[in-house]
């Protein structure tokens, strides 16, 4: 069940972002600070996750 909600979210978004147009009225610079900026907060997310295990660690159980 939880698969068929995860395709129906990428869907949508795939959607949206096909049919909304975003980003084809930036210029050259404004889509290469676009990109740096994804960059940037990907990073931060990446920072933010290997902290969160540190802190708390993987709380998986072994098999």
């Amino acid at each position: 069940m939880e698969w068929i909600k995860d395709l129906s979210d990428k869907l949508v978004i795939w959607l949206l972002h096909s049919t909304s147009g975003f980003g084809k009225e930036l210029t050259a610079d404004g889509r290469r600070e676009q990109a740096l900026w994804r960059e940037q907060r990907l990073r931060n997310l990446q920072g933010l996750a290997q902290r969160s295990k540190q802190r708390f660690g993987d709380k998986e159980k072994p098999v």
